[in-house]
């Protein structure tokens, strides 16, 4: 029988655009603090993930994958393979081989993509990374995956950035593209026990009686899933309905495999809990969003997940972090 062994992992957007390269040392103390076994960051800057590596290290996390150098690695994998189709197929043709390649690039540079910018996985076991272009997203250094060589066994963990819909069009139909790719590749079984945590923008709120309150609310239907939105009536291009199962399908729907909300499974929807606040002053809770999550396979037996609110009351972060004790 596999050894039974505490692990803890930590999840958290670490805000490094506002506090710039400085607070790497300050962000990485103050999460070692709690002597997690994984650490898994968002909004990571390309500019500060060497430094990042090097303190992680001091607290014995000393494997690491990144979103940013996995996304470049597989897209110059995948270009050069591309590359060669169309050579194949354009040889005769110097134009239009000039015209696809223009293309191809576009395809793997969309517009609004923050390429300085992604997720961290640090961990004290083995990481083997995961191709990221497993995820139909549409800037796909917002995910990160690994597969953790722990001494119970293996499992695998995701970590995710999904944007916010603030600041145009755009930036709305990223985030519901980036939620509909990650439960497209996440809604099916898996032989491994799976971890998908960070930060995801949803829900608006949650109920006391285990109601989900999405973004796109205007929309909810009934307990025989009527609603007065017709079948053609349509939000920037997309069914309304479309809108709705974007955020409803990761949270509750991820539980259908395996990926239950652990803080939501251990605790109950009775728990007022956050994990953003609109300012660092006293919270205001009305405002105040649960955007931060950890979902985990019950096979890795959770036993305990909570929020670090002093991370955020420490002005490291608007947001705090969420952590998960667990025995796989």
């Amino acid at each position: 029988m596999p050894c039974t062994r505490h692990m803890r992992l930590i999840s958290w957007n670490i805000d490094l655009f506002r506090s710039g390269l400085k607070s790497v040392e300050k962000k990485v103390e103050a999460v070692c603090q709690y002597s997690p076994d994984i650490v898994a960051f968002q909004e990571v800057t390309d500019r500060a993930l060497p430094l990042f590596r090097e303190e992680l290290e001091k607290f014995g996390l000393l494997h690491s994958v990144d979103s940013l150098a996995l996304v470049e690695i597989a897209r110059v994998a995948y270009m050069a393979e591309r590359l060669n189709d169309l050579r194949e197929r354009g040889a005769n043709d110097p134009f239009q081989f000039a015209y696809n390649v223009s293309r191809l690039s576009e395809q793997y540079s969309p517009p609004g993509e923050a390429k300085n910018c992604g997720c961290l996985i640090a961990s004290r076991y083995p990481l083997t990374p995961l191709n990221p272009l497993d995820f139909d997203i549409p800037w796909k250094q917002r995910v990160v995956s690994a597969v953790v060589s722990a001494p119970a066994g293996e499992f695998e963990i995701h970590n995710a950035h999904v944007p916010t819909a603030i600041g145009s069009r755009r930036n709305e139909i990223a985030k519901a593209e980036t939620l509909v790719g990650i439960y497209r590749h996440l809604a099916a079984r898996s032989e491994r026990p799976r971890i998908l945590c960070g930060d995801l923008h949803i829900p608006e709120a949650e109920l006391p009686d285990g109601t989900i309150v999405p973004f796109y609310r205007d929309i909810i239907p009934d307990k025989n899933y009527n609603t007065t939105i017709s079948e053609s009536d349509e939000y920037l291009g997309r069914p309304r309905k479309w809108w709705y199962n974007a955020e409803m399908n990761v949270l509750p729907g991820l539980a259908e495999y395996d990926l239950p909300d652990v803080f939501r499974r251990l605790h109950g929807y009775q728990a007022r809990e956050y994990s953003w606040c609109p300012d660092r002053g006293p919270e205001d809770v009305p405002k105040c969003k649960r955007y931060d999550h950890i979902f985990a396979s019950v096979r890795l037996n959770p036993t305990a997940c909570w929020y670090l609110h002093d991370l955020r009351g420490q002005g490291l972060s608007d947001h705090s972090a969420v952590v998960m004790d667990f025995e796989p």
